[in-house]
């Protein structure tokens, strides 16, 4: 296989050539394959809160060495994505120089530019603080020990805070930053709120009119409409059998909305607890809506059929409706009473049997 190199230079001119609008991010492709006749470079729009295509770079021939520019004018996320290969996400926070060689693998050296792998971090604090947790859960599925699954969900709520506390730290070492803006997209707002708006001020203070600060407040702002009281925004979806499902037409009852996966280990050993209420509740008219961000069809109709789920479910494959409701992690769930207004959150099935009870 041949070798690949693109080597992409963002450039800040000096004084001397800088035009009148400012400081000017030159991207530099080198192309060294036969494979590679194409470049995608998209740019993170701060009002849409999303990546869109800036740019294209077609028709490309090896050896040879294609440039196009962009203003400065703060600290912004790009991705470059060529039609053969990996491509890479980076955060540029100044101006300067960045080199990106793609080989094998995606290598970047710069002073003023990082790769966006919070991700990585993520799971690297996973592996730290729940591997032998996971091993110890799966023996205790296994052998059906009870007692020994209570304790370690007991122990994980424990480790839960200080795995948190780990990401936070991750962030706060950031500064006010792209990259710390894309890593606050791994937290959920309402669960760590307190942390959001810490890190709001610094923002502030470091780039009070910029589009990322803009961006943490409109988020914040729709985090105060999810709070306890507030009615929840509707949403329209297909259910597994295609049937039109709009949550405003589950006004009159209680209803929970409960997002899980099938990959989410926490959801499915709530699954069939929340069956049980389910199929045994009385006195309360109440119902569920089941909505899941598996990417794999196939895996989600299986775990619907194993764990014996029957409420309308729906695959949030792009997760429209999870991103909605600024949703990052699982399980997640929305208690709304008769009027469709927040009562409760992020509920266990023996929570929420507790609090059909007191209806």
């Amino acid at each position: 296989m041949k070798t690949i190199k693109i080597l992409v230079l963002i450039c800040i001119f000096s004084s001397s050539c800088r035009s009148q609008q400012g400081p000017e991010i030159t991207f530099s492709l080198e192309v060294e394959s036969d494979e590679i006749n194409s470049v995608t470079i998209s740019k993170y729009d701060y009002d849409l809160e999303k990546m869109v295509e800036w740019k294209s770079l077609d028709n490309l021939v090896p050896e040879k060495t294609y440039q196009t520019t962009d203003e400065f004018l703060e600290p912004s996320i790009y991705a470059l994505k060529p039609n053969a290969g990996k491509g890479i996400k980076i955060a540029v926070e100044q101006g300067g120089m960045v080199h990106i060689k793609m080989e094998d693998g995606i290598e970047l050296e710069s002073k003023v530019a990082s790769n966006l792998d919070f991700n990585k971090s993520i799971e690297n604090l996973n592996n730290q603080f729940f591997a032998g947790m996971i091993q110890d859960f799966d023996k205790a599925m296994k052998e059906n020990d009870k007692q020994k699954i209570e304790e370690l969900k007991k122990e994980k709520d424990k480790v839960l805070v200080q795995f948190i506390k780990s990401m936070e730290n991750l962030v706060r070492n950031m500064g006010p930053s792209a990259k710390a803006y894309d890593a606050l997209g791994y937290f959920d707002l309402t669960k760590n709120n307190d942390f959001f708006k810490e890190m709001m001020t610094r923002f502030e203070t470091e780039y009070p009119s910029s589009g990322m600060t803009k961006s943490l407040k409109m988020r914040i702002d729709k985090a105060a409409q999810l709070a306890i009281g507030s009615e929840m925004a509707n949403f329209k979806a297909l259910n597994k059998e295609g049937v039109p499902v709009n949550l405003s037409d589950y006004k009159g009852g209680y209803v929970l909305v409960d997002f899980w996966a099938s990959w989410c280990r926490p959801c499915r050993v709530e699954n069939p607890k929340l069956v049980e209420l389910y199929m045994n509740h009385k006195g309360v008219k109440f119902e569920i809506i089941g909505v899941s961000i598996d990417s794999n069809r196939d895996l989600w109709e299986k775990a619907i059929q194993k764990d014996g789920i029957v409420w309308n479910q729906i695959l949030d494959k792009e997760q429209a409706i999870f991103k909605q409701y600024l949703l990052s992690s699982l399980p997640a769930n929305f208690l709304l009473d008769k009027e469709g207004k927040i009562i409760a959150r992020n509920m266990t099935a023996e929570e929420l049997r507790t609090k059909l009870e007191t209806l």
